[in-house]
């Protein structure tokens, strides 16, 4: 993991009104807790902790500096953003011992082009963050991943990946990470039957004759055994 420091000023736990106003003032308000400490309330530099963002991602080993030489070394747990201006609220600072070990998600990046797709298949990336544990400083930034063997309908899964002795893998080892497939085919739908007319036979209700075909003559009534007659008296 990199390293990077930070500039950070302690605080006093406060309300809202003085959240909003020290935000006014270019800071983040923050929380420092965990190794061996009790919860800080503290604040950063908003450019200084976007600038760290922009340079090492999701995981890096923060050296908060304060005033008088004190420094806390830790890592990003946890942050929220305002959606509507798209500006940091607020971070959660994870306290952590450079002789411990630590576990992190690093994220995972295909080099290298498949002979697969020679072959008229398609790279499937499954799996794009591998948990880990180890020693702060020998996790690394990002996991790159050959994947110019990979042929079709082949496939790396976690147990192929080599990360070296000093990093354990969390991550299930038969999760796949990258497969070649072959591309999806779309079926066309079936053509519609054709409906015959069959002479003499009675269309079922709501039924609409078929295009050019002759009118179907309806059944003659069949009069109703006991039904009444009029006959005519002269």
């Amino acid at each position: 993991m990199q390293r990077v420091a930070i500039e950070a000023v302690a605080r006093e736990s406060g309300k809202h009104g003085k959240l909003s106003a020290l935000r006014r003032q270019g800071f983040i308000p923050a929380v420092v807790y965990g190794h061996k400490m009790a919860p800080m309330s503290v604040a950063v530099p908003v450019r200084a902790f976007e600038r760290i963002r922009r340079m090492t991602g999701e995981s890096a080993i923060v050296d908060l500096q304060f005033e008088g030489g004190k420094a806390m070394t830790t890592v990003v747990q946890e942050y929220q953003i305002n959606p509507i201006r798209d500006t940091y609220t607020h971070v959660d600072f994870l306290s952590i011992s450079l002789d411990e070990p630590l576990t992190s998600r690093i994220p995972i990046r295909p080099i290298g082009t498949a002979i697969g797709l020679k072959e008229g298949g398609v790279l499937e990336h499954s799996l794009y963050e591998l948990e880990v544990e180890a020693l702060p400083l020998d996790i690394p930034d990002y996991l790159e991943v050959d994947v110019s063997d990979l042929g079709l309908k082949h496939s790396i899964h976690v147990a192929d990946l080599k990360l070296g002795d000093k990093v354990k893998v969390l991550t299930n080892e038969m999760a796949t990470v990258f497969s070649v497939v072959a591309p999806a085919i779309e079926e066309a739908p079936p053509a519609p039957e054709e409906v015959v007319a069959v002479e003499g036979a009675t269309p079922a209700a709501g039924t609409v004759p078929a295009a050019g075909a002759a009118p179907v003559a309806a059944p003659a009534a069949v009069p109703v055994e006991g039904a009444a007659k009029t006959a005519s008296k002269k």
